[in-house]
């Protein structure tokens, strides 16, 4: 509440400071950086292609993403099992087609309905051509890892598969039948928590909540937008103290930044519900779920090892039984695969009571996610830096090896079309997700600066903001760059096959 109240108190005075940042930044800009580059200024990024995807967060996973352009980092490092035509109507071949040497899709899917009982059956086989870019085929045990893994990251949060529910899927989760009784059960660890169960508390809530906040409130003392306020806090250590202290009296005089964090972090100690009161945050759900943990370790509280709607079939083929008709299929199958070599633990995987992690342990997964891309697509990534997500060609990928060695993903977010068009005239972008308008059009045209021959526009059929993609006419080969693009029908899922001039 500190930190909503603070903000809406310096909102004034970070406009004034962020107009007359802008305006500054606007003097800065001379005639010569609107001359036409001679090549990257970053050499790391002349061996492939440099690609805006769009807005990318900092942190993002195939389990947890917001925006368009991380779906399309994922479209070039992982398959998802839904295949789509132009319209984005599911196109997968049935279960018990034969697989042709020109099949390019992940998964053959059929679906039956039974609506007597408002259930439906989606049987999912895998292609047996698909492969990481460690050498491993994927099969059945990768299907089973990613809808376990699913079903335990999201417990008591947002709903995995668009919503739509296995049947067993919750009793699996809370390890119990009476799911009522176990969620009171929760509660009451929570009134009363044990000392394991504290630790947790301290370390996966308060701990890291504590830790983003000192890292955003240093951000602040990195932005000169910001500068007015080192006027009544000088250091940040000052400012985190008035922001997060529990005790309204402390202060950090004379207190190092590490001391302060500490002494902050002592006053909450486990306590989440005194961190709620500060940051006007809910932490109820997530304490739940470390309750949980705790819980399903002691031998006999998990009486629920399975999914009951979830089977195996043969090593390529899952079945599994959702609620609703055939229309919940697209939503449930609509999901990026990830390896159960790259992400899971194959010594934790038996297939029957254990699936590639240890039951309330699944957010160990989500973390590892986070920290690489590494799936069944044209690409994987190598590293994953403030500035370039580096992206390496998968040499095993089943739909076509890509034809350049590397992809250079730029993290940074556009403020307006003359930006981007300058990234790509100094060579510094080869090809950028764009809004059309007539801004980015006169921008294009211009002979001064090179644009109207250096920079081509491609119109995507979609209802996203980004509804095209500029390229680098003397780098990018423009014949190799996929025709009819739309919304479902997407320039990185076939980023592979664009080729670099010679």
């Amino acid at each position: 509440m500190k930190k909503l109240l603070l903000t809406e108190g310096l909102i004034a005075c970070f406009f004034l400071a962020l107009f007359l940042g802008f305006f500054g930044k606007f003097l800065s800009r001379g005639q010569g950086e609107w001359d036409r580059g001679t090549g990257k200024s970053g050499q790391q990024c002349s061996d492939g292609l440099t690609v805006y995807s769009g807005v990318l967060q900092e942190k993002f996973s195939p389990l947890d993403y917001q925006t368009k352009g991380e779906e399309n980092v994922f479209a070039m490092c992982f398959s998802n099992l839904l295949s789509r035509d132009s319209e984005g109507r599911r196109n997968n071949k049935p279960v018990d087609a034969a697989w042709g040497s020109e099949d390019k899709q992940l998964a053959h899917i059929s679906v039956s309905e039974d609506a007597w009982k408002d259930i439906s059956v989606v049987t999912i086989r895998l292609n047996h051509e698909a492969e990481t870019p460690l050498g491993k085929k994927v099969d059945a045990k990768d299907l089973l890892f990613n809808i376990y893994l699913r079903c335990s990251i999201t417990a008591n949060d947002t709903a995995p598969f668009g919503g739509v529910r296995i049947l067993g899927q919750e009793e699996y989760v809370y390890g119990a039948k009476d799911i009522e009784g176990r969620k009171k059960e929760l509660q009451g660890m929570l009134k009363n928590p044990s000392d394991e169960l504290k630790q947790l508390l301290r370390e996966e809530i308060v701990e890291q909540e504590l830790q983003q906040e000192w890292e955003w409130v240093k951000g602040l003392y990195e932005d000169v937008s910001y500068d007015f306020i080192s006027e009544k806090y000088t250091e940040a250590k000052d400012l985190f103290a008035y922001y997060y202290s529990y005790q309204t009296k402390y202060s950090s005089k004379n207190r190092t930044e590490q001391q302060v964090f500490s002494d902050i972090l002592e006053q909450y100690g486990w306590d989440y519900t005194r961190l709620s009161k500060v940051t006007n945050e809910n932490y109820t759900e997530k304490a739940s779920r470390l309750a949980l943990s705790v819980l399903l370790k002691e031998q006999g509280n998990d009486t629920v090892p399975q999914i009951s709607g979830v089977c195996k079939k043969d090593d390529m083929t899952v079945e599994v039984q959702i609620a609703g008709g055939k229309e919940n299929a697209d939503k449930f199958c609509d999901m990026w695969l990830l390896p159960l070599e790259e992400y899971g633990d194959g010594s934790l995987f038996d297939g029957v009571t254990r699936f590639g992690f240890r039951k309330g342990e699944a957010d160990a997964v989500l973390e590892k996610s986070y920290q690489k891309f590494s799936g069944t697509g044209a690409f994987y990534s190598v590293s994953m830096g403030k500035k370039h997500i580096v992206l390496r060609r998968n040499p095993g990928c089943f739909v076509k090896k890509a034809e350049v060695e590397k992809v250079y993903v730029l993290r940074r977010e556009y403020e307006k079309p003359q930006e981007m068009v300058e990234d790509m005239l100094q060579g510094e972008a080869d090809i950028i997700m764009a809004q059309d308008s007539a801004e980015l059009d006169k921008l294009l045209a211009s002979n001064g600066t090179g644009a109207s021959y250096s920079i081509r526009k491609v119109m995507i059929e979609t209802s996203q903001l980004e509804n095209c993609f500029l390229y680098r006419t003397s780098y990018v080969n423009a014949p190799s760059l996929p025709k009819e693009l739309t919304e479902y029908k997407t320039l990185f899922q076939n980023i592979g096959q664009v080729k670099i001039n010679e």
